[in-house]
């Protein structure tokens, strides 16, 4: 019998502020746990932090490389060092889920979430920016390719050379929900209804549109709120002045920071989760809010109707009057059953135990174990 596949997967993601990146690596480590022919470790760079990054389960071990993301990801940019064990320890197969996966004499994985960095780099900071000349290098090394929908397979090969017979599609499941109280949501809200939005505020979220989209609702219920719930980011300043130029500023509720029993209470208590974005590789929102039976409205922005298919009402990307008729649609009573009903099918076809199935094949192959 073969011994175990050594997969050394990269946890720094999980020592920072909780993102959807983050969501994914938590949720593929624990399914990933249960393949029995795999022996998942943890690489995580860092310049101070020893302790083990929250969500990586407590029987997987942890290589610390001393040297912060900040210093390598530069380095890594124009050269191959350093390279190998010191940054992700013993391990057949290493694999970076957060757009880089370090220089080594080991197969590498490299997954690509999506593609916006090389399509709209002004929505991020230089450190992000710098993503697109890290994936087109490592392409060019010879890693193989995970992404996580058919949408952003097709849009990489727009920007880099991607050989199909090195690349997987492999998808996400759910990110467990917190059982929520829907009445602390509304206590979070103000003790009003509301529409949800949740996640950093970034320019491809689109929250400034969704809130001039929600001052246009026709007919919007008198006692009903935006809650925008996520970190401040670059597209603040938009948002700011989106809201002050509401007839009722207060209306809009500004949530910077929310922890885990929080976000479960805002999802159960939800009248709708918008998702307004631009672009998405993947989105974990709207399936987090079918799993709290709350009905959603996205948009067509990059893999969002791959993701959700028929279970959330989808309106073209910056269409501000499409995005307003669809919150006052999404509040009729029996189009909130009939999408809640679709949201509690679409979920099954987002299972962790697919994703751990298609990424030990994808190891497999890479380490010529297929």
């Amino acid at each position: 019998m073969d011994t175990p596949l050594r997969i050394a997967l990269d946890v720094t993601p999980l020592a920072g502020a909780p993102t959807g990146i983050a969501r994914a690596i938590q949720g593929s480590l624990r399914a990933l746990n249960a393949v029995p022919d795999l022996r998942i470790s943890g690489w995580m760079l860092s310049g101070r932090q020893r302790a083990r990054p929250e969500g990586v389960p407590s029987d997987f071990s942890v290589h610390h490389c001393p040297v912060p993301a900040r210093l390598l990801h530069p380095v890594w940019s124009r050269l191959p060092v350093p390279r190998g064990r010191l940054v992700h320890g013993p391990a057949d197969v290493v694999h970076g889920m957060n757009y880089v996966v370090p220089p080594s004499r080991r197969p590498t994985v490299l997954t690509v979430q999506d593609v916006s960095v090389f399509t709209n780099p002004e929505w991020y900071p230089p450190t992000v920016q710098r993503f697109a000349t890290l994936v087109r290098r490592t392409i060019d090394h010879g890693c193989w390719l995970h992404v996580p929908t058919r949408a952003v397979a097709e849009a990489l090969a727009e920007h880099c050379p991607v050989d199909p017979d090195r690349l997987a599609v492999v998808g996400y499941g759910v990110p467990d929900v917190p059982p929520g109280d829907a009445s602390n949501g509304r206590r979070l809200a103000g003790g009003c209804r509301y529409v949800l939005a949740l996640g950093d505020v970034n320019p491809r979220k689109g929250i400034p549109e969704l809130v001039e989209a929600f001052g246009r609702m026709r007919d919007r219920p008198w006692d009903l709120r935006l809650v925008v719930a996520g970190h401040r980011g670059l597209d603040e300043t938009r948002l700011d002045a989106a809201v002050a130029a509401l007839p009722d500023p207060s209306t809009v509720v500004r949530i910077p920071s929310i922890d885990d029993a929080d976000r479960g209470h805002l999802l159960h208590g939800a009248e709708v989760l918008a998702y307004p974005s631009f672009d998405e590789g993947f989105g974990f929102p709207p399936l987090e809010a079918m799993s709290a039976e709350v009905p959603v409205v996205a948009t067509t922005g990059g893999s969002i109707p791959e993701v959700v298919g028929d279970a959330a009402i989808l309106t073209r990307p910056g269409d501000i009057p499409a995005l307003a008729n669809a919150l006052s649609e999404a509040l009729d009573e029996q189009r909130r059953r009939e999408l809640v009903a679709r949201g509690q099918r679409r979920l099954e076809d987002h299972r962790w135990e697919e994703t751990a199935s298609g990424l030990a094949d994808l190891y497999r192959r890479v380490a010529g174990r297929a």
